[in-house]
């Protein structure tokens, strides 16, 4: 199973033990180095956990936009074959193939979604449960029309806390996942159903707020080490339940910064959630309609301002379909790499410098600030090689940085140690590595980085230290 290297919930640990570790360090420090900020330094457009994002199915080519995660939706049917039964397989399936390509993946599991086959558990249906046609989003005119289940019978709902807790005990951590997102619920899993009448009563589809919030504690419980996020804040009152997850906005720059009170941000204002992204990821979607034609000006001329939107929402992931299927011009892709730059975490080196132990190791420390709209979530693990002229490891170290606790603004004075650090050493690389074998590691905004080997930052040996 993979797993995530460390989880946000141990970064103030570690912030403890790195300034623990500082105070003992020996040796008098030697002069700060500084460095370069550079916003299109190499491999930054590919950095992990952030940026636009196309789905799985979307065709891999050479020219494809840059990016490091890709999207999808499984139907709950296909891994829950009986009751407290479950067959992982198609799960599997897609996070061997996206991870082949060194993505990560984000992805929900639905029960209803429009124009397509019924995702609810046959096992159910065949129990009894109710489901309803409607005629919403085309879904009437489908060759494959969905069904609404019924939300209010206790027997889907224990399957789904069941199937939560599953699905929490085999994924939490798994570094092949980026995000989720809750799903389950409402027309393609986004937590909203239209109001129709059951027969014979005046209230309509929605699922009862007891049962809603048992799916929230759900996730609350099973998943401590990936990010989870929700449609909206208003699913429930519980401040400490929502506490424990971030949110995307699936009509982006539509209904994304108000004024109507119902519309994405004024939600987070009246919930109070505004600070949630300094915590948990914000993630979403262009608004479909809006997609075409999208990057064709700087500001976009449909929509709300992309540019505004990212900056008040701290969004790190935004699914972009068209982007990645439809040839675009020039223009268009340079429009659509300043708005993904935009997104997420920016890491700069700012300076660096060496301090010499006696014996015989080194301590690299760095400042690093973060300039972009979100912290980085998940707290990897740094690395450092010092090289020979020859480009031959004469030293190593690696130690996980509270990375989740550097905020957009902030400077953070962070040190890793080799355990060697002879005279005839000429560089010292240094990255922030993915746990995901053959993912993206971490690009800083610099000018040094990869000017010795992709993906590792590059500190020039001048002479002794």
């Amino acid at each position: 199973m993979y797993k995530h290297f460390m989880t946000r919930r141990t970064s103030l640990i570690l912030a403890i033990l790195l300034l623990v570790g500082g105070i003992c360090m020996p040796a008098a420090a030697q002069q700060w180095h500084e460095m370069t900020f550079r916003i299109d330094a190499p491999g930054i457009d590919e950095n992990p956990l952030r940026g636009f994002t196309p789905y799985s199915s979307t065709k891999q080519k050479d020219d494809t936009f840059p990016h490091s995660m890709e999207w999808f939706y499984l139907p709950l049917a296909a891994v829950v074959t009986g009751p407290g039964a479950y067959d992982w397989t198609p799960v599997e399936r897609e996070l061997t193939a996206i991870a082949g390509r060194g993505h990560q993946a984000i992805f929900r599991f639905y029960l209803d979604y429009p124009k397509k086959p019924s995702g609810i558990p046959a096992y159910l249906l065949a129990t009894g449960l109710k489901s309803f046609p409607y005629a919403d989003s085309g879904n009437a005119g489908s060759a494959t029309p969905s069904v609404s289940p019924d939300y209010r019978d206790p027997r889907l709902i224990d399957c789904l806390v069941g199937f939560i807790h599953a699905f929490g005990a085999r994924y939490d951590g798994d570094v092949r996942i980026a995000y989720l997102t809750a799903g389950l619920y409402g027309f393609w899993g986004e937590w909203h159903v239209h109001d129709h009448p059951l027969p014979g009563e005046a209230s309509g589809w929605a699922i009862r707020q007891e049962d809603k919030d048992a799916l929230l504690r759900a996730y609350a419980e099973s998943f401590q080490h990936t990010a989870v996020l929700v449609r909206v804040p208003d699913v429930t009152e519980d401040r400490r339940l929502l506490a424990h997850f971030g949110f995307h906005d699936d009509s982006f720059l539509r209904d994304t910064l108000g004024p109507e009170r119902w519309q994405f941000w004024p939600k987070m204002e009246l919930s109070g959630a505004v600070n949630v992204w300094q915590r948990h990821p914000m993630g979403g979607e262009i608004y479909p309609a809006l997609q075409a034609g999208l990057w064709d000006t700087w500001p976009n001329h449909d929509g709300q301002k992309v540019g505004d939107a990212i900056a008040m929402t701290h969004a790190t992931w935004i699914l972009d379909s068209e982007l990645f299927v439809a040839p675009h011009t020039s223009v268009e892709r340079a429009n659509a790499l300043r708005a993904a730059r935009m997104l997420g975490y920016t890491l700069y080196c700012r300076e660096w410098r060496i301090v010499r132990n006696n014996d015989g190791s080194a301590t690299v420390t760095v400042r690093v600030e973060n300039r972009g709209v979100a912290p980085m979530y998940y707290a990897w693990p740094a690395e450092a090689e010092a090289l020979d002229g020859g480009r031959k490891i004469v030293g190593q170290g690696s130690l996980v940085w509270p990375l989740p606790k550097l905020l957009p603004g902030k400077t953070a004075e962070l040190s890793i140690s080799l355990n060697a650090l002879p005279s005839a050493s000429k560089s010292i690389l240094l990255r922030i590595a993915n746990p995901m074998p053959g993912g993206h590691s971490v690009a800083f905004a610099n000018a040094e980085m990869a000017t010795v080997l992709p993906g590792w930052l590059s500190l020039t040996l001048a002479g002794p230290e």
